[in-house]
Parts: structure tokens; C-alpha cells; sequence
């Protein structure tokens, strides 16, 4: 319900978040603190944080024992217990990134969450007033009230906030044409999840391809940042962890290759007897368009035009929706790193909003309605048909956007001088 009031509150004009700027952020302020009191909702991943960060403090890695070699423990206190008992997967030793790990070694002491939750939110508050230089926009202030992502982080513990909270840094410096900076963050920000790498067209977008050509040497730098930013902590890990050769990756192609959960698109398809195509369709789509977009346009200030009406249709966020969708696992948190995308663009649409939220069904799960399953994170299709009709409507206007922009260009590619003998008349 508060999420449907949000939702509500995304189509209210943007002189009501500029006289109400003030008030809308000490609200979102005060909602986070509330929730740091609050039990996870339905969720058991922040046991593992809390387990794996106290065991890189005793000097164990994570990447080398898993949880259930400690079930059989006698000398473990009731704490150590309760935190075991929660752990999902406890025969899989972790697939978390040498950053996050060292994270959560940093803010889990005594196996209490509340000093991860203040972490979070003393980060995740200077970031944004850095980014926003206390500057509250409309598009800003939606993310900081965003009742998913709240719920998600300050009750459920996601560390998504580490990645959005460096992403505004990173926006701030790419804005201060920081570039050495900005790219660093954006490798560390890709080493925290690989998926992140989306982003990188906010990069290369910037690039100036014709001198770039000329002084290849000068952009060395910029890509060097880049790497040592995705590559230093695990530098970092491999040093306090000499014996580590396996940073997690094997596991997480295994979890990709043998887990699949809340896949909503697959019953959709099912109903016509087809195999899950997920948002392929739509995806192929999108990029003829978009490169049939790019080609209508005059070659002069192409690229500027172009990324312009990219942001008023929102097509940098349908491009990231449908690559999260492509993945075997839709979690309801890894939707929230589009928000920034949503405030850079500075985005006045309701449907990607209703996107992001839209994960939130999986939480539904026949196990937790008590109904007839045949494994634990099983979902009832009426809920994945909701879901995915639901995003069906939201991407079926966008392109009904699209569509109408192509055919304005279209009536104006034919418009020639009367009389004229060629393309265009039409005499």
C-alpha cells in the first residue's frame, strides 16, 4: 500500500517536490531510521553477511569454507546459532565480490545488523547530498522516498545501496569531468556486481571518437583507472588471503547455470506453447528502432539529439530492464541499481518506477503461502502472470512512444519542395 501511494505521488508536478524539497528528504531520513528496528521481511541473505564478515575477523575465508562446516560446532554461542540456522545454501561457500566481504568484516561485529544498516545509511546519505550538491530535484527525491528500495536495504540489509551510493559519486565526478576519478568508481562499482557493467555507456557516450582516434595514448589513463578499480581489491583480499585461487566465480556461474527464480516472462510464454524467450523479442525491437532512429537523424549533432530523446523516452532504463531480465535470476533488489538512470535522465514517466517494483511479487512464494510446492522458492504462475503482464502493459507504451517518434520522422524524411523530382514528393 505505501508503495501504491508512492506510485501515486510519481505523477504530482514538479513544483510540489520543489516547495516540499526540504520536507521530502527528512522524511525518507526519518523512514530509514525507523527501519533500522525492524526484522528482514521475508528474507535470510543478511545472515550470511553477518556470518562471513565475522569470519574474514577471525581470519577465515569465505571463499574457502562454508557455513556448514560449522553446524556440527559444540563451542558456538547461541548467537553463532541463531545466524547458522537462517543461512541459505550453507553447503556453498560465498559468490560475494573481496569488497563486499571485506564490508561487511568492517561493519558486523557481535553479529548485530544495526551497525551495517548506520553504515549504509551515513554512505548512502553524504553520496547523495555530494551528487546533488543539496539540490533536491524531483527525480532525486523519488529515489530517496522509493519504498522498495528502504524496504530492501534498511530492513532487508542489500548491500545494492554500496553500488548506488558510488554511482552518485561517479555521476559527480564524470559531471566535474573527473574522468580518471569517475572510472575508477565505475570499475570498483562492476566489481561489486558484474551486471553494473551497464553503465559503461555512460563512458563511452562521452568519448570524443574523432580526437580519440588521433590521441589514443590520452585515453590509456582513463582505462587504467578503470581496471584498478575493478582489480585492487581483490589485490587487497589476496593479500590478508594468500592461499585464495577462487574468488567466488566458479560458484557464481554455477548459481547462474543451475538456479532460476522468479523468471515471470517464462508461464507468459508458455501459454502459447513456446519456449521462454524472455524480453528477446522486445529487445531486438528496441535496438532496430533505436538504430533506425540514429540514422534518421541529420549527422549534424547526431550524437547529442540522439542521446537527448533517449532520455526523454527513457531508453537507456528500457535497455538495462531488459538486460537484468535476461538473467536467470530476477531478485526484487538487483532492479534497484536502474534508479540512478531514472534520476540522471531526470525521468517524469510512471511505468519504470512500476518496473523496478514489479520483482516484488517473487516475495510470494508458495512456501510462504503456505500452498503445495515442490521446492522452497517456488512462485504460483498466477503471480508471474501478473508480473509479467504488468511489465508487458509498462513496455508496450514505451514503445507506443517510440513508434510515434518514428513516425514524425518519417512525415518529416518525405516532406520535399513541390514539384520535386525524387524521394519525398509526393506529386
Amino acid at each position: 500500500m505505501v508503495t501504491v501511494l508512492f506510485l501515486w505521488m510519481v505523477t504530482f508536478p514538479k513544483d510540489f517536490y520543489k516547495k516540499y524539497n526540504k520536507q521530502i528528504f527528512l522524511l525518507g531520513f526519518v523512514i530509514r531510521i525507523l527501519c533500522f528496528f525492524l526484522p528482514p521481511l521475508w528474507e535470510d541473505d543478511w545472515s550470511r553477511y553477518l556470518w562471513e564478515g565475522n569470519l574474514i575477523r577471525i581470519g577465515k575465508s569465505p571463499y574457502q569454507i562454508a557455513p556448514l562446516n560449522y553446524f556440527k560446532e559444540l563451542n558456538l554461542s547461541e548467537t553463532e546459532i541463531q545466524i547458522l540456522s537462517q543461512i541459505n545454501h550453507p553447503d556453498w561457500t560465498t559468490i560475494y565480490s573481496p569488497f563486499v566481504l571485506l564490508y561487511f568484516a568492517l561493519f558486523s561485529f557481535g553479529f548485530s545488523g544495526l551497525l551495517l544498516k548506520l553504515s549504509y545509511l551515513v554512505f548512502e546519505t553524504a553520496s547523495f547530498l555530494f551528487f546533488s550538491k543539496g539540490k533536491f530535484n524531483k527525480p532525486g527525491l523519488l529515489y530517496w522516498i522509493f519504498p522498495v528500495l528502504v524496504k530492501e536495504v534498511y530492513i532487508n540489509f542489500h548491500f545494492e545501496i554500496l553500488i548506488l551510493s558510488l554511482l552518485w559519486i561517479y555521476f559527480s565526478f564524470q559531471r566535474e569531468k573527473k574522468i580518471i576519478a569517475a572510472n575508477f568508481i565505475l570499475g570498483l562499482v562492476i566489481h561489486i556486481k558484474i551486471f553494473s557493467i551497464l553503465f559503461l555507456f555512460s563512458t563511452i557516450h562521452k568519448i570524443k571518437f574523432k580526437k580519440w582516434k588521433r590521441s589514443w595514448v590520452n585515453w590509456l589513463p582513463y582505462l587504467f583507472s578503470g581496471f584498478v578499480g575493478f582489480l585492487i581489491f581483490y589485490l587487497i583480499y589476496f593479500i590478508i588471503f594468500p592461499n585464495t585461487t577462487d574468488f567466488g566465480i566458479s560458484n557464481l556461474f554455477k548459481f547462474g547455470g543451475n538456479f532460476k527464480f522468479n523468471q515471470y516472462y517464462e508461464p507468459f510464454w508458455r501459454i502459447f506453447g513456446i519456449t521462454d524467450l524472455k524480453t528477446f523479442p522486445f529487445l531486438l525491437q528496441l535496438i532496430t528502432v533505436s538504430v533506425f532512429f540514429w540514422i534518421s537523424i541529420d549527422k549534424e549533432k547526431r550524437l547529442r539529439k540522439f542521446l537527448s530523446t533517449a532520455r526523454k523516452l527513457d531508453l537507456y532504463f528500457l535497455f538495462g530492464y531488459m538486460f537484468l531480465t535476461l538473467l536467470p535470476v530476477y531478485n526484487p533488489w538487483y532492479f534497484l541499481i536502474l534508479i540512478p538512470v531514472l534520476v540522471i535522465s531526470k525521468s517524469q514517466n510512471l511505468s519504470p518506477w512500476i518496473l523496478i517494483t514489479l520483482p516484488q511479487f517473487s516475495y510470494f512464494t508458495k512456501a510462504r503461502l503456505s500452498i503445495g510446492f515442490t521446492y522452497f522458492y517456488e512462485i504460483p504462475d498466477s503471480f508471474l502472470l501478473l508480473e509479467a503482464t504488468i511489465s508487458l502493459i509498462c513496455l508496450l507504451w514505451h514503445f507506443k512512444q517510440i513508434f510515434i517518434l518514428l513516425y514524425r520522422i518519417s512525415n518529416i524524411s518525405n516532406i520535399a519542395p513541390k514539384g520535386n523530382i525524387g524521394y519525398g514528393n509526393r506529386n
